[in-house]
C-alpha cells in the first residue's frame, strides 16, 4: 500500500478501477463451498441490509442466484483477481445498475483471462446509453473482515478497511468539498460516469459460520 489513502486496485476495480482490467489476467479464480460463499456475501453489510438480500454465487465461471431475497438488496463475493475474495452488497439501485456491470467484468476475466475488452465495451455502452447509471445516489457495502484484496503489484494485502461506496455519476471531489488528501472519505473516478464516494467505516463485520 503506498500510503494511508491508497486503495488496492482490486477494490477500485470493483468500483471500475483506476487500473485497466488487463492487469487482472488469468482465468483461475477462488472457488468456495457454496454455503461459505453465501455467508461471506452476507458479511459485506449489516444484517438489516443483507439478511433478506438476494445472494449470487459463482458456479463454473458464471454468477447465479443462490438465495432469492425480498428486500431488493443483493450481495455477492466478487473476484477481480484470481486470488481475491471481495464480499460486497448493493442497495436496490446498485442492484439495478452497478451489479450487472460487476458481473459482466468478472465473468469476462474468468472466461478470457483479460477484461480490457469487456471494460472498453461497457464504457462504450454507457456513453451510448445502453447501460443505465444510477438515477439516485446508490450505496454499496464492503464491511467484511474476510475480504482479500490485491495491491497493484499483484500482492495480496488481505482486508483493506471496512468501507461504504456511494455511486453518484460524474461526482467530483470539488463538488463534495474535498480539496486535499484524506484517508477517510474520497471520490474514486472523479468526474467519471462511475464516480463514487468511498467512506471508511469504523469496524469490520465478521462472517457468520457457514451452515
Amino acid at each position: 500500500m503506498r500510503n494511508s489513502r491508497s486503495v488496492p486496485p482490486a477494490l477500485l476495480l470493483l468500483a471500475f478501477g483506476s487500473l485497466p482490467v488487463a492487469a487482472q489476467k488469468g482465468t483461475g479464480y477462488v472457488a468456495l463451498p457454496e454455503a461459505r460463499e453465501i455467508a461471506l456475501a452476507r458479511s459485506a453489510a449489516p444484517a438489516a441490509v443483507s439478511a433478506e438480500a438476494t445472494i449470487w454465487v459463482l458456479r463454473n465461471g458464471k454468477f447465479e442466484v443462490a438465495v432469492k431475497g425480498t428486500n431488493g438488496n443483493t450481495c455477492i463475493v466478487s473476484r477481480t483477481w484470481p486470488t481475491s475474495v471481495e464480499p460486497i452488497c448493493y442497495d436496490p439501485e446498485g442492484t439495478r445498475t452497478i451489479l450487472p456491470i460487476e458481473i459482466r467484468l468478472v465473468e469476462s476475466r474468468i472466461r478470457t483471462g483479460d477484461g480490457d475488452a469487456a471494460l472498453a465495451a461497457i464504457m462504450t455502452d454507457i456513453e451510448r446509453g445502453a447501460i443505465p447509471l444510477p438515477k439516485r445516489p446508490s450505496m454499496s457495502y464492503m464491511l467484511s473482515s474476510a475480504q482479500i484484496l490485491v495491491d497493484d503489484d499483484g500482492t495480496e494485502v488481505g482486508p483493506w478497511k471496512p468501507h461504504f461506496m456511494m455511486y453518484i455519476p460524474y461526482m467530483t471531489s470539488k463538488e463534495m468539498g474535498l480539496f486535499g488528501e484524506t484517508s477517510q472519505v474520497f471520490v474514486a473516478h472523479d468526474g467519471e460516469p462511475l464516480a463514487h464516494v468511498i467512506t471508511v467505516a469504523p469496524a469490520f463485520i465478521d462472517p457468520a459460520p457457514a451452515r
